[in-house]
């Protein structure tokens, strides 16, 4: 009877149906994980990108600190991420704009839940009169 099992879970080939079965829980992990977190990405990339461009739009501007600290909660709102102005820092040094954006997205797998982070570190020179 033994030997009948140990027929069932192989073919006349030699294949297993456990590496079958291992092999669609593992391709479900993976659409999972990029069900999850492709949206999450998508909006940082996104996101970053719109900044990169609001923050050289600041420097050729002369927009001030609470404009582009405006501008940048607009964008990550427009984008579904939620941050505030506490995630923003703003420094102006050297004929140079810096700012840099630290934020988390809580992401709540089956089995765990896990923050990602991101930073986002751009610099622009300040236009001349």
């Amino acid at each position: 009877m033994r030997s009948d099992n140990l027929h069932r879970l192989h073919d006349s080939n030699g294949k297993g149906m456990l590496g079958c079965m291992f092999l669609i829980v593992l391709i479900g992990v993976v659409i999972y994980l990029g069900i999850v977190l492709a949206p999450i990405y998508y909006s940082n990339f996104n996101f970053e990108s719109a900044v990169k461009t609001e923050i050289s739009r600041a420097g050729a501007h002369f927009l001030d600190d609470e404009t582009m600290t405006k501008d940048i909660l607009d964008i990550a709102r427009r984008n579904e991420i939620n941050l505030k102005r506490e995630n923003i820092s703003i420094e102006r040094f050297a004929g140079q704009v810096h700012v840099n954006v630290h934020y988390a997205v809580p992401v709540d797998f089956i089995v765990f839940k896990r923050a990602l982070v991101f930073e986002i570190d751009e610099s622009s020179f300040i236009g001349t009169l």
